[in-house]
Formats: C-alpha cells, sequence, structure tokens
C-alpha cells in the first residue's frame, strides 16, 4: 500500500468548491447584464448612483480623476510582473503561469465585453451617458491584481493579501463612480469576470497539482479583522468625501443616497470577492512541490 500519493478525495473537494465558485461569479454576470443593461429599473438605479455623485464641487472629482489616471497598461504589467515574480520565487512557476492568465484574462475579457454588451436605452435623461460602459476596465485592472496577489501568496499571507488588496481595488472600482466615468453595475461586472479566471485558476491548480500539504491555513480572526478594517476604512472615506477644502474653508458637498449606497456596496462586494478565494482556499497550497512518495 502506497501513502503519500496525492489525496483523491481532498482535490475533488476543493476543486468542485472553486469550480462551483467561478460559475456562481459566470452567473452573478449574466444577471447583471440582463438586470442593469435591460430594465427600466436597472437602469434607473445605475443612473441615480452617478447622478448622485458630488455635484456642488469639482474638487472631488478632480482628485479621483487624478488617482485613476495612474492605472495604465503600465502600471498593469509593472504590478503584474511584480506578483508573477512573487510565485517564481516560491518555486512555483505554474503559480506564476495562472496568476498571469488571471491579470491578462480577466482584462481582455473585460475588454471584450465593453465592446460586445450594448445598453438600450430605455431611460431619457440627457444629463447621464447613455452607451455602455460596462465592465468597468479601471474596477477589472485593479481587482485582477488584488485577486492574482492572493493567490500567489502563502496560505498564512492570504489574509493580509486580501486586506490589502481589497483597499485598492474597491477604493478605484468607487472612484470611477465619483469620478463619473462609470456606473455601480460596471464595477460589479467587472468583480464578477475576475471572479471567474481567479476561481477557474485555482481550480485548474488543483486539478492539475492537487492541495499540496504542510503550509499554516490562512486565519479566520486575521480575515475578519482585515474585513472590517476595510470596510471601515471605506466608511471615514465617504464621510471624507461630505466636505471639501475651498478658499473659504470646509465646506459641505451635496451627496445622494442612491451614491452612498453604491459606494458602499462596491465595497462589500469587492470585499466578499477576496474573502471568498480566501476561504474557498483554506488548507490548499496552490502548485506545492511535488511530495515524496513513501511506500509503507
Amino acid at each position: 500500500m502506497t501513502s503519500g500519493l496525492i489525496e483523491t478525495a481532498p482535490r475533488s473537494r476543493a476543486f468542485g468548491r472553486l469550480l462551483a465558485a467561478a460559475a456562481i461569479c459566470v452567473v452573478a454576470l449574466v444577471a447583471i447584464d440582463l438586470f442593469f443593461l435591460h430594465t427600466e429599473i436597472g437602469q434607473r438605479m445605475d443612473d441615480a448612483a452617478l447622478e448622485g455623485r458630488v455635484v456642488q464641487h469639482f474638487q472631488a472629482r478632480e482628485e479621483s480623476e487624478r488617482l485613476l489616471r495612474t492605472v495604465s497598461i503600465g502600471s498593469l504589467a509593472l504590478l503584474g510582473g511584480g506578483i508573477m515574480l512573487i510565485a517564481v520565487a516560491r518555486g512555483r512557476g505554474l503559480l506564476a503561469l495562472a496568476v498571469g492568465g488571471v491579470i491578462a484574462g480577466s482584462n481582455l475579457s473585460t475588454q471584450f465585453l465593453k465592446k460586445t454588451l450594448e445598453r438600450p436605452d430605455l431611460l431619457t435623461d440627457p444629463d447621464v451617458f447613455s452607451f455602455n460602459s460596462l465592465p468597468s476596465g479601471h474596477a477589472t485592472v485593479a481587482m485582477s491584481l488584488a485577486a492574482a496577489l492572493v493567490l500567489a501568496v502563502p496560505a498564512r499571507a492570504r489574509p493580509l493579501a486580501a486586506m490589502v488588496g481589497a483597499l485598492y481595488a474597491t477604493g478605484i472600482a468607487a472612484m470611477t463612480l465619483a469620478a463619473g466615468w462609470h456606473r455601480p453595475s460596471d464595477a460589479f461586472a467587472a468583480f464578477a469576470v475576475v471572479g471567474v479566471w481567479a476561481f477557474g485558476a485555482a481550480a485548474a491548480l488543483v486539478a492539475i497539482r492537487g492541495t499540496g500539504d504542510g503550509e499554516p491555513k490562512a486565519s479566520f480572526s486575521a480575515l475578519v479583522i482585515g474585513s472590517a478594517v476595510v470596510l471601515g476604512a471605506a466608511f471615514l472615506v465617504l464621510a471624507a468625501t461630505t466636505t471639501v477644502n475651498t478658499a473659504g474653508g470646509i465646506e459641505t458637498v451635496r451627496i445622494g443616497v442612491a451614491y452612498m449606497v453604491a459606494s458602499g456596496a462596491i465595497t462589500v462586494v469587492g470585499v466578499a470577492l477576496l474573502v471568498s478565494i480566501v476561504l474557498l482556499l483554506r488548507g490548499v497550497s496552490l502548485d506545492a512541490p511535488n511530495r515524496q512518495l513513501v511506500v509503507a
């Protein structure tokens, strides 16, 4: 009897749950498309959030646009390459290819969908652009980097990677709304696209290389604390956007309820995606080195 062989049951369970998560993201993407692009109520909800952003002063919008301009092909390649190097440094070449695939696949898929999907003009509102902007390219870039980082680091570092990634990804996604570049559904769709690729890549690695062993599991308490920190930071940032510095001092900015709800929803959905990746990978060491077979 041979021990130390790849355990079929753990591999099957991990593969099944990751594949199911990828399928859920596909369903979510389709639902977002059907509801927000092809129903009047969906379009109205999206546009209400877009119209409810900062309307009294342009300073907040200008600050958002300045930060959004840092998201480019160059920054994507630089940060993506750095994340791949983390996997390479851990001696996991297949993992490096997988995280590269998550980043490239997510962003190429988003560009394809943005050019393919149509948004019928079901509303008459001259103050809001009517063309399709779903999914958000900026949100896809940020979330694909965040998800790739979670996949690339050791298991014990995944909660920290998820927290840092969530701060970055949800911040960028929320800024696209604040700047008036995208609707909330554009960010939701971007997150779903990344989810398909991240869960799919993880499932493929488990199918090919197994679940590995000997690596500490991600701390659940650290994950909870990290999520609370991200959500708390998002609340403080949202509260801070209600005031701006002007030549006459601090002034209050009018912000619509729909905008505030949408910004909060973007943060919650983004955090939920990264937390799900960490939780579904508990006990899984992606692309772990082959274990030595021992004959009993």
